[in-house]
């Protein structure tokens, strides 16, 4: 008889914004302890990057950010949407990093969904129009629509039927081929390390406000990005997941349109908080090179993601980069209807921040490591968002690089 005793358990990473929290950072961080690290959702149209001991940067789109620790094994899931091509290009990409992808630290699920060229297509036209929402042209919102209408087309579909196969473009038909070595049922595969006592990393793509049915819809992504997708993007049960880690950027950024409460419009101020574009912390997309829209921290958003994800730890990144804003940090408290955030972008265009601020700091705390060495204002004001967001802050991040964390 087989024991359906689960003994290991997985971790979930998550971004509780709007994306680009630095998520593949705290991923790197934790991958070290985990024996795998799983992607659950979202597909090329993510990015993640990696800032290695060496400084060399890995921007990583679909591969998992575990994929620079050796003897960790990585895995894509079925809740991923997968561009072969593309997906072959990343690996060369990391490759050239000196980091090699092979099927001994890679396994794609059989059950992914293809974005096909006339996803991709589609994608581009729409945005070329009227109906244009500020997408990445990836054919994301394409090749999720016929996995719902129930005519996509999998990895393993194609993988298994050479007339399918056959049917694309000769490049999609070279890269499949060479992707089957990876393929495997790995929900099957993560079940099976859950009760042997294996540790998971879930590695989410997007932030909170992104999710399908739980963002600012219609200016969301086709995927789940909460909690939520973890156990339908990877197929483990619920009672596997433990701790919860939200993912929260001090200095919040937006790529693409959609209703921002906090927008900041001063563009001296957007100047300064962006950076120089090519640095590995300026505020530009990872995936579009898109100089990002920038906001004051939202605290009745960042409430309702913290409810509805189960956050048990929060790490908030680029705390270093505060001075930026000047002598004093802007922080929407609250709406003035009173109300926590809610889901829609309609609702959200009728919300007016309330503000309150708190003084900044001038010291350069990128090499520091301990909590009481920050200044008193970087105290105040991290003590401040534990109070009003009621969970624990276990993690500072003070530069992009791997060791420029401090853990309490």
């Amino acid at each position: 008889m087989i024991s359906h005793k689960i003994t290991g358990q997985v971790t979930v990473v998550l971004g509780l914004q709007r994306g680009d929290e630095g998520k593949g950072r705290v991923v790197d961080e934790l991958a070290e302890t985990h024996d795998i690290v799983a992607r659950f959702n979202g597909g090329p149209n993510a990015g993640h990057t990696v800032v290695l001991p060496d400084n060399t940067e890995l921007d990583l789109h679909l591969v998992p950010s575990g994929i620079a620790h050796p003897g960790t094994m990585n895995v894509i899931g079925n809740g991923c949407f997968l561009d072969p091509v593309k997906l072959l290009a990343e690996f060369d990409h990391v490759a050239e990093k000196g980091v090699t992808v092979s099927p001994a630290m890679l396994k794609i699920s059989d059950s992914v969904h293809l974005i096909l060229p006339q996803h991709i297509q589609e994608d581009t036209d729409r945005e070329a129009g009227t109906g244009a929402q500020g997408s990445t042209k990836s054919g994301i919102a394409q090749v999720a629509r016929d996995k719902y209408y129930r005519t996509g087309l999998t990895l393993g579909d194609v993988v298994q039927d050479k007339q399918r196969l056959s049917a694309l473009p000769d490049s999609y038909q070279t890269a499949i081929q060479q992707l089957s070595a990876y393929l495997d049922d790995t929900t099957l595969y993560l079940n099976q390390a859950l009760r042997s006592g294996k540790k998971i990393l879930a590695e989410g793509a997007q932030g909170f406000l992104l999710d399908i049915d739980h963002g600012m819809y219609p200016y969301v992504t086709s995927s789940s990005t909460s909690t939520g997708g973890v156990v339908t993007g990877l197929g483990i049960p619920p009672q596997a997941i433990g701790e919860v880690f939200g993912v929260v950027k001090a200095t919040q950024s937006h790529v693409g349109d959609g209703v921002f409460v906090t927008e900041i419009t001063d563009k001296n101020l957007l100047n300064q908080l962006r950076g120089k574009q090519g640095d590995v912390d300026a505020e530009f997309g990872t995936t579009t090179g898109r100089a990002r829209r920038m906001g004051h921290l939202d605290l009745p958003q960042l409430r309702r993601a913290i409810d509805i994800c189960g956050v048990t730890q929060l790490v908030i990144t680029k705390v270093d980069c505060i001075p930026r804003y000047g002598n004093k940090i802007t922080i929407c408290e609250s709406y003035t209807s009173g109300l926590v955030a809610s889901a829609s972008a309609a609702s959200l265009e009728k919300e007016q921040p309330v503000y309150i601020e708190l003084p900044s700091w001038t010291d350069d705390i990128s090499t520091t490591r301990d909590y009481t060495n920050l200044p008193t204002n970087a105290q105040n004001y991290l003590t401040y968002l534990e109070t009003q967001l009621d969970t624990p802050i276990t993690r500072i991040g003070v530069g992009p690089n791997r060791e420029q964390v401090i853990k309490r």
